[in-house]
């Protein structure tokens, strides 16, 4: 289990106004806060792949997967 103490007593306080004592809601909205971050950083790194040149062309890498099944 991890614990997270908060410092910020505005945050605090609105994190009691929204969730009162339902520990079970404010953890779902923690991990989906933290599953959204993760999904904005992989996007980060997709485009800064595609931007180097670094990705891959799509119909090649299809191509290559329906090859054993043709």
């Amino acid at each position: 289990m991890l614990c997270i103490q908060i410092d910020n007593s505005e945050l605090e306080e609105n994190i009691k106004q929204t969730y009162g004592s339902d520990e079970k809601s404010l953890a779902n909205a923690f991990f989906d806060f933290i599953q959204t971050k993760k999904i904005k950083q992989d996007i980060g790194v997709s485009i800064q792949q595609i931007d180097s040149g670094e990705a891959i062309n799509l119909k090649e890498t299809m191509d290559d997967i329906r090859k054993p099944y043709e």
